[in-house]
């Protein structure tokens, strides 16, 4: 009877874990459609440079779904275990996918910025400010991506392994 029970517990307890996901996937989907209704991605899209925020955006849905996928297994008594070192991985990826944007947008920012001065020429200036700031903005955009999607990530990640305490 000890047993029928602990057993109850257990499928309870990964049916929360699974709820908890499902209504962290949906606040995600949330935070995504404000940011789309107040031009989020449409500025995002005008000031990186290099487009590598949307390639961080999609490898986070697509892990995220990859957890909820190892969340429902978990749930129903499937082998989720091996695939949660590949979504630490992604989640760090992903931060690594962040500083190699900063990286990138400081070379855009520093690269021919100054080679085409022209003290005399307040125009010349005006453009050379133009593309620092393009290459300041791809940094910051990208870096705010990684982290944020990979924090996220990470919260999915810990939800899920919360249920191994007692497997």
């Amino acid at each position: 009877c000890n047993k029928i029970s602990r057993r109850r517990l257990n499928i309870r307890r990964h049916a929360m874990i699974f709820l908890r996901w499902w209504l962290f996937f949906c606040l995600t989907i949330l935070v995504a459609t404000v940011s789309y209704y107040f031009g989020f991605f449409n500025e995002l899209y005008n000031k990186d440079a290099t487009r590598l925020s949307f390639v961080i955006i999609a490898i986070y849905t697509v892990s995220s779904l990859y957890v909820g996928m190892l969340t429902n297994n978990q749930r129903i008594g499937k082998d989720y275990k091996t695939g949660t070192n590949v979504s630490w991985f992604t989640s760090e990826m992903l931060l690594s996918l962040g500083m190699i944007g900063t990286v990138a947008g400081f070379i855009l920012m520093l690269g021919d910025s100054f080679g085409s001065i022209d003290t005399a020429n307040p125009e010349t200036l005006k453009e050379a400010l133009s593309s620092m700031a393009l290459g300041m903005s791809t940094a910051l955009y990208t870096t705010l991506t990684g982290l944020i999607l990979s924090q996220a990530l990470k919260i999915q990640l810990v939800n899920l392994e919360s249920g191994e305490d007692n497997d």
